[in-house]
């Protein structure tokens, strides 16, 4: 019971006593009263079923998100509870899950490490496959191209450096007369070219191709050994084009 009704209680009781009062006789009146209304009111609040009990601070209640989150660590907890006994009761089991968990986060490791590489190595693998179709594309002389695969094997580019030798080549078939320039065409279609134009010539010049054509395309890392081999298949053809 709240205290509200209890103090009205009270006042009601203090009221009726002091209305008896003023209602009883004079020679009633003159004697007092054996029960002091205080003391009435207070045995009467004192009676079990006008104690007040006492209030404690109600707990907090959990929001939608701690009854959420509650509810995934129990069924989490039934959920790993068998794995958990079976590793407490068999010593054996927990080191070979041990060594599995160790194998995949190595496993892992190396395959994080993998992606930075190839991360940090497709800027100039998209850069050397951008400078090759330009020697398919652009349109320069012999000297020019070999000056540039010069300066590029000279600061060990070496796949520019290819790239650039068989732009050289395609204009020495070009100066000559052999196989005209076409910005179009396929290192494919200059071989079968070359080899109805000029049989003699297609053999080194399939040699250059090749290597062309790896050093661009493969991914693989060019070497100097890739670069002198180009440079050789160039120097064969040169004068088999001029006859």
């Amino acid at each position: 019971m709240s205290l509200a009704p209890a103090r009205t209680l009270r006042r009601l009781l203090l009221a009726f006593a002091f209305v008896g009062v003023l209602h009883a006789p004079a020679a009633a009146r003159a004697t007092p009263w054996p029960h002091d209304p205080n003391v009435v009111v207070k045995r009467v609040l004192a009676q079990p079923d006008y104690r007040v009990p006492a209030t404690t601070a109600s707990e907090p209640q959990p929001d939608v998100w701690g009854m959420f989150w509650q509810w995934v660590r129990d069924g989490l907890a039934k959920l790993l509870h068998p794995i958990v006994g079976a590793l407490q009761k068999s010593a054996r089991v927990g080191t070979v899950l041990g060594v599995i968990l160790t194998i995949a986060s190595l496993l892992a490791l190396v395959y994080v490490i993998a992606r930075l590489a190839l991360a940090f190595a497709a800027p100039r693998r998209r850069a050397a496959s951008g400078f090759s179709e330009s020697a398919l594309q652009e349109r320069r002389s012999a000297a020019q191209w070999r000056a540039v695969a010069a300066e590029a094997a000279a600061r060990g580019d070496f796949a520019r450096a290819v790239a650039a030798l068989f732009g050289a080549a395609l204009a020495t078939l070009d100066e000559s007369g052999v196989v005209p320039f076409d910005g179009s065409r396929t290192p494919g279609e200059y071989r079968r070219l070359v080899r109805g134009a000029r049989a003699g010539a297609a053999p080194p010049f399939d040699a250059l191709t090749e290597c062309f054509v790896r050093a661009a395309y493969s991914g693989a890392p060019v070497q100097r050994v890739d670069f002198e081999g180009a440079a050789r298949a160039l120097h064969a053809l040169d004068p088999l084009v001029a006859a």
